[in-house]
């Protein structure tokens, strides 16, 4: 095996890895802690305007970011309103709507693997690229990918940005409540 294959490798365990957690938190009870909704968000979002800032490169694509990021924001106000709050002992759980979170992770691989899929038959992901591809233009371009697979990204990080804020906020309102 080359150096090169073994990074790939490691990529897709990382990727797999990250699904399964994804996947996780969106069947059953989770006890909802304010730090890591928190810094969730907060690597969400950088992670999200560096996404953005690749689409305002191309004005077309820009549209298909707004309307994803505005998919995402009308996808978590209604699957905040499905969540299910619960008190046990002195934590508080909640149950995200198994559809909602779902459908938000089935686009994020779908988008996924279409974008392995297109640097693949692109000869990005291989040894076969030539020196002019390596460092052009076309080289990032494809490896971000089309405009439309970039908004399709933005919903989710849109999605869960502001599902874990409503989440944050909800957690406010039900101990202040209480009090």
């Amino acid at each position: 095996m080359t150096q090169h294959l073994y990074s790939i490798v490691i990529i897709i365990a990382i990727v797999i890895f990250a699904i399964y957690r994804r996947v996780r938190r969106n069947i059953g009870w989770q006890e909802l802690h304010s730090r890591k909704l928190i810094i969730r968000t907060c690597i969400l979002f950088i992670i999200g305007l560096v996404f953005l800032s690749v689409g305002l490169m191309h004005p077309i694509s820009l549209i298909s970011d707004v309307v994803g990021i505005l998919l995402g924001i009308l996808l978590a106000y209604y699957g905040a309103g499905l969540t299910i709050f619960e008190k046990r002992e002195k934590n508080l759980y909640y149950r995200p709507n198994i559809w909602i979170g779902s459908t938000v992770t089935i686009i994020f691989l779908a988008r996924l693997i279409y974008r392995f899929y297109g640097m693949y038959t692109s000869g990005i992901l291989t040894t076969t690229v030539s020196p002019e591809q390596v460092n052009g233009y076309q080289n990032i371009s494809a490896a971000v990918g089309s405009s439309w697979s970039a908004g399709l990204l933005l919903i989710m990080f849109a999605y869960y940005i502001f599902y874990y804020l409503i989440l944050l906020r909800k957690k406010k309102q039900l101990t202040q409540s209480e009090n």
